[in-house]
């Protein structure tokens, strides 16, 4: 499918062209707003095009490969005509303003306004910098879990290494054992596998060589003829290939474009991986799929990731029902949480009778929880941030340990406070109030959205 021109605005581009960005696109499409689906790779779903063999755990579809499925998400997406798909395309620059929303740069040079942004770029391998140095050549004998996939069908029987204890490794083990070769599988914990898995794993008697609970090789270097492998446990050994299985982590290009894009707004960027939390939507970023670093990624879950994703999208776009308050009234309705003049003992300061016992401080703290929805009645407290938690965390924060410096304190209570769920900014002053015979200190601090 050619890439086709895209519109100056639309209401939402999502980049990555997975399952989790094809199905927040088709959604977004059903819902009538407007969709460019920007996908860096020449065709949708690429990341599945390797994964030939058969699935039982996709429902409906037992002994179904991913690539197939991949395939037909794709040929769903460009049946829709009024979907926009810019396939061997990625942006590199990104800017966020209140008033317009998203400006994407594309590699290519062109421009784009979007109204809101979807995060769909889904995993990528965990590669250890101890058995993947940056800078060093590939070599075809060391491999990451996409690399076995995309080979493990066509490899020559021999001797090979899996390390990793999880559904990956042990599925490839007991794959790659039906199919003649020698494997190790080595984990530095118990198997973390489903059970079924794990069962099966230890009803092989011949062909598999199993290490749980065994610290992870010192080094690995790959040669044309094999893997050599050193450890402390086991010595120096040899094998024909070895595949580092340790897991997956959220792929991180577009966040760190978001994350860039906030800051220079003056707005706290989200952590990474980034989830889908409440203080991001006002300023329409959402998130879908694996790229959340959901903790049991698949297919099945990023395609209904893409369907919250969508509708949290319309619900930021559109006006509310008839009785409800106006979009202004619901954007313009921010809350903050406000503690005043609390006041207790707490570790704090440098000087030698700081370091004699607890002091007297005063916290006086704001906590913007941005754009709220306009209620008249609610009696469940858990739709709402509980104002004893802000008091709590303040107060555990202070008297945990001993800090030296009052800016100190100030960082650990402003991290604390803005990792809670729907919090977009935080205010803090602590007032030293006994520090000097004439005169109270105080240090403020404010970060995140205001």
């Amino acid at each position: 499918m050619p890439n086709t021109m895209p519109s100056s605005k639309v209401d939402v581009a999502i980049i990555g062209g997975g399952p989790a960005g094809c199905s927040a696109a088709s959604w977004l499409h059903q819902l009538g707003l407007s969709v460019v689906l920007i996908e860096r790779e020449p065709q949708l779903c690429a990341a599945l095009q390797t994964l030939q063999f058969g699935q039982d755990w996709v429902l409906g579809a037992p002994g179904q490969n991913l690539a197939t499925l991949g395939q037909q998400y794709a040929r769903h997406i460009e049946s829709l005509a009024a979907i926009q798909v810019l396939l061997g395309r990625s942006s590199n620059h990104l800017d966020w303003s209140a008033a317009e929303g998203w400006r994407l740069q594309l590699d290519d040079g062109r421009g784009l306004n979007a109204r809101t942004l979807i995060l769909a770029t889904g995993q990528k391998p965990l590669r250890p910098e101890a058995f993947f140095p940056t800078g060093a050549a590939p070599n075809a004998r060391l491999m990451d879990a996409l690399s076995l996939t995309a080979c493990r069908e066509h490899l020559p029987a021999g001797r090979i290494l899996l390390l990793g204890g999880g559904d990956n490794a042990v599925e490839n083990a007991l794959f790659l054992q039906a199919r003649g070769h020698q494997v190790t599988l080595w984990s530095r914990s118990d198997w973390r596998a489903q059970q079924g898995l794990v069962e099966r794993l230890q009803a092989q008697t011949s062909g598999l060589s199993l290490r749980p609970r065994s610290a992870m090789p010192s080094r690995l270097s790959a040669d044309d003829q094999g893997v050599s492998v050193q450890s402390q446990q086991f010595g120096a050994e040899r094998f024909d290939h070895v595949a580092v299985l340790l897991g997956f982590e959220a792929e991180p290009s577009a966040w760190l474009l978001v994350g860039d894009a906030l800051q220079r707004a003056g707005v706290t960027a989200p952590s990474h991986p980034f989830r889908d939390e409440p203080r991001f939507a006002p300023l329409g970023l959402f998130v879908a799929g694996d790229t959340s670093g959901r903790q049991h990624p698949s297919v099945q879950t990023a395609l209904g990731d893409g369907v919250v994703a969508a509708k949290a999208v319309e619900a930021f776009l559109r006006p509310l029902g008839e009785g409800q308050p106006s979009p202004a009234l619901r954007r313009n309705n921010r809350q903050i949480i406000h503690i005043s003049g609390l006041r207790f003992g707490a570790n704090l300061g440098v000087l030698d009778f700081e370091r004699e016992g607890p002091q007297p401080i005063q916290v006086d703290a704001e906590v913007n929880l941005g754009a709220q929805m306009v209620v008249s009645r609610d009696a469940d407290i858990g739709h709402v941030l509980d104002y004893r938690r802000v008091r709590a965390i303040i107060i555990d924060e202070c008297t945990a340990e001993h800090t030296d410096l009052l800016e100190a304190l100030l960082g650990k209570l402003c991290t604390r406070l803005m990792k809670l769920p729907g919090v977009a900014g935080v205010r803090i002053k602590v007032t030293k109030l006994e520090i000097f015979p004439d005169c109270q200190v105080a240090i403020s601090a404010e970060c995140g959205q205001w």
